[in-house]
């Protein structure tokens, strides 16, 4: 069964890079204006939220955003299987993984994934307590 999600908040942002859909965004910490996102490039770390589109490079040069899911139930591409109720945090490159001791925890997985590549859904939990 495909992963569902319900999102509960969203907001816009600008993109700082190239974004994948369904992975893990934070704040970019360079940018001096508060409002632009980078996907997630270090293992456990804390996220903003979700990006629900892509954007590529091109697009950012156009202008192009990134909406980004902060609350709710969201799809997130996994980086290995995820069981039912698994803490999720983030690996090197935004894909849902199961939170390690360490980790600051993003959510909750409810609908599970069996392989890395696949999507689950995800129980977003921003509050990033550590594993």
């Amino acid at each position: 069964m495909p992963a569902t999600m319900n999102p509960g908040a969203a907001k816009g942002k600008n993109a700082g890079g190239a974004i994948t859909k369904f992975r893990f965004v934070k704040l970019d910490p360079n940018a001096a204006d508060g409002e632009t996102v980078v996907q997630c490039d270090t293992s456990g770390e804390g996220a903003f939220g979700v990006a629900l589109f892509s954007v590529s490079t091109d697009e950012i040069v156009r202008g192009k955003g990134c909406s980004v899911i902060t609350d709710g139930r969201m799809i997130l591409e996994s980086a290995e299987a995820i069981a039912n109720g698994d803490p999720v945090s983030t690996d090197a490159v935004g894909r849902a993984q199961v939170a390690n001791t360490g980790d600051q925890i993003l959510g909750y997985c409810d609908e599970p994934s069996t392989a890395a590549g696949n999507q689950c859904s995800v129980d977003l939990d921003r509050a990033g307590v550590a594993a």
